[in-house]
């Protein structure tokens, strides 16, 4: 069977009661989740230029930009949405849910589907869009493991575009042949692979590793023009020279099977990585080690003569110490432990600009030092759920403390309650919303299955 014919059976068939539990429950932590970072992306300059963009475009108003009232058209509301979910790099490993989500919030909005109908369509584009990463991602693994960086040319979650444009022709209701040309024109529509070109550069750019906003956009109208008979390669999944190949550059990478084997049957989404922490997924079980000893030793800045971070290689971010915006900030291990050592509280406030430009921040970058630790290839050759990291600080005192963590909180073996997931959406959302509307947003959203369409969601994650 042809992919694209496997990915398409794969959402006529996906019905929400059979799902299981563990699935059921994973789709809504990502919803939840995203909803948070939406409004917390309202603290970040990515985001208010987005919100900015959507109010320029315009637009028939069928679709809400969450948080401040706004309503645009559905391909502009996913623009400026998805800019506001990525505004401080809270979205889970990998990034698929700063395209798919924005994209079917704005879709299922405009269609006046049931939140049973939007969790189905979020659970087949997520999972598609996992598979697609998880097997076009090789090449970067292959470059990692043989040369110690990445490759000078791959993208980093662009093939999202596809499972997002599924997940909106499901919520549109389209027939198999248009959702097949769905897919098709969305492939089209994927940018060229540009992750490393802004890996290399400094200071980082607000367009970061993905051009987010643009594939979750052009998502939403690859399925509208597939609704209208407009038509694309529906053989470009299966091609030798197709989409595949275009966009990992490495035909080794490329494996069917892997995209479509067990479709329904296990679920890739399972492995999604929560994050704690506004920075890289790199930095952070170290500094779940940091904190660990922080709060047994009930140690302050002052105490901390030096701290060694121990972690993988980071290719991300060529100077470590250069941080001049709030995307430097989101890659950079030595503002993130000052911060944390600073008694900054994990959220929006990290890149609050006063908090970027604070004196005590940066006399303390200069104590952190970053130490590639050849652990965390081993452990993850064993394991690939692993994330190794660890720290070893002196304290004033002449004391050397030391600490190391194998899984991050938020992943699969190290996960976050019922009720340091709600933390975190109060947490995020107080950038934003008074308290009884996040009372009000968060029982809406665990319970989104049982409502009839997304108004009462929409009111109150609006001010």
């Amino acid at each position: 069977m042809k992919v694209i014919d496997a990915l398409v059976d794969f959402a006529i068939r996906a019905k929400w009661e059979e799902f299981s539990p563990e699935v059921q429950q994973t789709v809504k932590n990502i919803m939840l989740d995203g909803v948070g970072d939406i409004l917390s992306g309202l603290a970040s300059d990515k985001g208010k230029i987005g919100i900015e963009m959507a109010k320029l475009i315009g637009g028939n108003p069928q679709s809400s930009v969450f948080g401040v009232g706004l309503k645009t058209s559905a391909p502009t509301a996913a623009f400026a949405n998805s800019e506001l979910i990525n505004g401080l790099d809270f979205d889970p490993i990998p990034h698929l849910s700063i395209i798919i989500l924005p994209a079917i919030l704005a879709v299922a909005e405009a269609e006046h589907s049931s939140g049973e109908e939007l969790l189905t369509a979020l659970a087949v584009g997520a999972e598609v869009a996992f598979r697609l990463m998880s097997c076009l991602s090789t090449a970067v693994i292959i470059a990692a493991s043989k040369l110690g960086k990445n490759p000078d040319i791959f993208g980093s979650n662009f093939e999202c575009i596809i499972g997002a444009a599924l997940a909106n022709a499901m919520l549109m209701k389209l027939d198999r042949e248009e959702m097949k040309q769905a897919i098709a024109i969305a492939a089209y529509y994927c940018p060229i692979p540009t992750s490393g070109d802004w890996e290399s550069t400094l200071p980082k750019s607000l367009i970061k590793y993905v051009p987010a906003s643009r594939i979750a956009q052009s998502s939403v109208e690859a399925a509208m023009l597939a609704r209208f008979g407009y038509t694309g390669n529906t053989e470009t999944l299966d091609r030798e020279y197709g989409f595949p190949l275009i966009l990992s550059r490495n035909k080794e990478a490329w494996d069917p099977q892997r995209v479509t084997n067990g479709l329904g049957q296990f679920w890739l989404i399972e492995h999604l990585e929560f994050k704690k922490y506004p920075c890289c997924r790199f930095l952070h079980t170290a500094l779940d080690a940091f904190y660990k000893l922080k709060e047994e030793y009930r140690l302050t800045q002052y105490d901390i003569r030096e701290i060694r971070c121990n972690i993988s290689s980071f290719n991300a971010h060529p100077d470590q110490y250069c941080v001049t915006n709030q995307v430097d900030a989101q890659f950079s291990g030595p503002y993130s432990f000052a911060v944390a050592a600073c008694g900054f509280e994990p959220g929006p406030v990290w890149q609050d600009k006063t908090v970027l430009e604070n004196a005590e921040v940066r006399s303390f970058m200069p104590k952190v030092k970053m130490v590639v630790d050849p652990r965390f290839k081993e452990y993850k050759e064993k394991d690939r759920d692993s994330w190794y990291g660890g720290v070893e600080i002196d304290l004033e005192d002449g004391r050397t403390l030391t600490a190391e963590e194998l899984y991050p909180k938020g992943t699969r073996k190290n996960p976050f309650s019922e009720e340091e997931n709600k933390e975190r959406f109060r947490r995020l959302s107080r950038v934003v919303l008074p308290d009884n509307k996040i009372e009000n947003a968060y029982r809406l959203l665990i319970n989104l299955q049982d409502q009839e369409n997304l108004e009462e969601l929409i009111d109150n994650v609006t001010l």
